[in-house]
């Protein structure tokens, strides 16, 4: 792909818009990293809205009643596993959108906690430019020799297939954000916490709890979050992998390493 490094994202669906470009000449990685930071946090909220789960219901049982990880943890040792399961099942209109509720279920529960799971957040180095719009949503980033292409045709167009393809952008920038930032610590440090235990809302609280102990008392390593979480099988950010089983033809990205069996 020739031409300068820039990043694009345009499409507008019912009460969704963004169009916006940013050039990248002269910028340097953690200005990239900010900029997907910034459209991750306006594409996101959308990408769950659309995949069909009732998110004020989620977002109102959500509700760590204090910050930080601590929070997170006494909520979730306090509330039975089967409490919360319950409570999302009311907030799905099928079973199989189940693993979209726990995504938002734990994104919400983070995110009020003030515990970041994202790359370090720092203001977009520029404003955008309106790209202006057409009958697509698209995403394209090029940035020295990474390039990203996404696109979905709105022409008759379902709300599944539109969270579908903001939740693959979400997807690819969450994750290029932290090769960006320069804050991505090891993966045998998150492997050392979940190691040998299973996806359940149980192993959540053991792990973030074994977390929140190693931090000594100072805000957890973001990836360290999300990487333990990820490696019991849970995402706390909109990815396609939360809209497989309720629509087949939604395709997981393509990951290293094994997905821990439920």
């Amino acid at each position: 792909m020739d031409g300068n490094d820039e990043i694009i994202f345009s499409g507008s669906y019912k009460d969704f818009r963004l169009s916006v470009r940013y050039g990248l000449d002269g910028k340097n990685e953690q200005d990239v990293a900010a900029i997907l930071n910034d459209i991750s946090s306006r594409i996101e909220p959308f990408a769950y809205k659309f995949s069909g789960i009732d998110t004020k219901k989620v977002s109102d049982f959500a509700d760590p009643g204090g910050t930080g990880l601590d929070a997170v943890c006494s909520f979730l040792e306090r509330t039975p596993a089967g409490m919360i399961k319950g409570s999302l099942s009311k907030a799905v209109p099928k079973p199989e959108l189940m693993d979209a509720a726990e995504s938002y279920f734990l994104n919400r529960l983070l995110t009020k906690a003030d515990v970041r799971f994202k790359a370090p957040q720092a203001a977009p180095p520029l404003n955008g430019e309106d790209e202006g719009l057409g009958d697509t949503i698209a995403f394209i980033g090029k940035y020295k020799s990474w390039i990203s292409i996404k696109k979905l045709g709105l022409e008759g167009a379902q709300d599944y297939e539109v969270s579908g393809i903001l939740s693959g952008v979400n997807f690819s920038i969450v994750n290029k954000a932290f090769d960006f930032s320069g804050n991505k610590t090891g993966p045998e440090a998150a492997e050392s916490i979940s190691k040998g235990k299973r996806r359940s809302i149980g192993n959540i609280a053991l792990c973030l709890k074994d977390l929140a102990e190693r931090s000594k008392g100072a805000k957890p390593d973001p990836y360290l979050v999300l990487k333990v979480l990820d490696n019991l099988g849970y995402k706390p950010y909109a990815s396609p992998d939360m809209l497989t089983d309720a629509y087949p033809d939604i395709k997981a990205p393509k990951v290293r390493g094994r997905k821990p069996k439920g």
